[in-house]
Parts: structure tokens; sequence; C-alpha cells
């Protein structure tokens, strides 16, 4: 799980471009979340590169988010 380089060379061109449209902090689809696990080699995989983040209402599950050092990879900052 440490291969963040090798996770995010995983991903299609579209796929980061659709996580630089949600942002740093924005919540991962269901597709995405597929794409992390399937460049991280498998279904099930991309957990941990990816991480609960806070709810934006109590009412609603935990979004998924990604983890820091991914997003510092992909957008060249930490949020």
């Amino acid at each position: 799980m440490a291969d963040v380089k090798g996770l995010v060379r995983g991903l299609l061109p579209h796929e980061i471009e659709e996580i630089h449209g949600i942002g740093p902090a924005g919540p991962l689809t269901p597709k995405l979340l597929h794409a992390i696990d399937r460049a991280a080699g498998g279904p099930g995989e991309g957990r941990g590169y990816y991480v609960y983040g806070t709810p934006a209402d109590t009412d609603r599950p935990r979004p998924f988010v990604l983890r820091e050092d991914v997003c510092a990879e992909l957008f060249g900052v930490n949020h």
C-alpha cells in the first residue's frame, strides 16, 4: 500500500481528471473507488489509499476521501 506513485500511474487519464474535478477533499464516487481499487491491484486493494472523511450532514454516511499522501501526489499539495 505504500506505492502511491504506482497507484497514480495505474489510474486512467479520465479518472485523474474526475478526481481533479472533485478536488483534494471531495468525496469519492463509487466509480472512483473502483478505479483506485483496480489501480492498486484489484477488488478491495485500494483500501487505505482512501479514508473516511467528515460527513457534510450527520444524517448521511461518511464519505470516502483520498489519503493525504495520495492527494499530495495527485494535486501537488496536502489538503
